[in-house]
């Protein structure tokens, strides 16, 4: 994909198994649609940059809950366009959404996953090798089960303004916080 894909409402925008795709020459994935991602476990779907150019994979004011499972996001970027900036390599903005049995690697961006305004479950995931935070969540009401975080250049979660509950995580080679609960967030940690 070398030129930005933009998806209006009104659609239901799915990635079957083994799809890959490598978003290159800057350009991004913009869903105003809920995203379905249905790999599995021998046949994942791919997002890719193979330039690190990849403009970033969002998800914005989608109507309904997006539901991803066995996807590997691999050195993205973020969003950058016409003085539009986001700070994560994924986004989800206003999008509420299922994440399974992701793995978010090698990402250069300020936040692997990002998620705004948004009810989430993050389970079964890896984050790694990423540049500066993994997942930062704004404003958003979740659940981040069973989640590894390895080598990660600044924070590994951080949250404002979110009420979380975060069980049976793995939290290793962190260079800033492991957690960080700030502006008024409300979190419950468990193992």
């Amino acid at each position: 994909l070398n030129k930005n894909l933009i998806i209006p409402k009104g659609f239901r925008v799915q990635f079957n198994k083994g799809t890959h795709i490598d978003i290159i020459n800057h350009a991004m994935i913009i869903s105003c649609s809920p995203v379905f991602i249905k790999g599995t476990t021998t046949e994942p779907v791919i997002i890719s940059s193979s330039d690190g150019t990849g403009n970033g994979f969002t998800v914005l004011q989608a109507e309904k809950r997006s539901q991803i499972k066995y996807v590997r996001f691999e050195k993205m970027n973020t969003l950058n366009y016409k003085g539009w900036t986001l700070s994560g390599s994924v986004t989800f903005y206003e999008s509420d959404v299922d994440i399974n049995h992701a793995v978010f690697t090698g990402n250069g961006c300020e936040d692997a996953l990002n998620i705004v305004r948004s009810n989430f479950i993050l389970d079964s995931s890896r984050f790694s090798q990423t540049q500066s935070d993994a997942f930062d969540s704004d404003f958003s009401t979740g659940l981040v089960n069973n989640v590894v975080f390895t080598n990660i250049g600044n924070d590994a979660i951080d949250f404002s303004g979110s009420r979380i509950k975060i069980t049976n995580c793995t939290i290793n080679g962190v260079k800033d916080k492991g957690v960080s609960g700030g502006e008024d967030s409300h979190l419950t940690i468990e193992n």
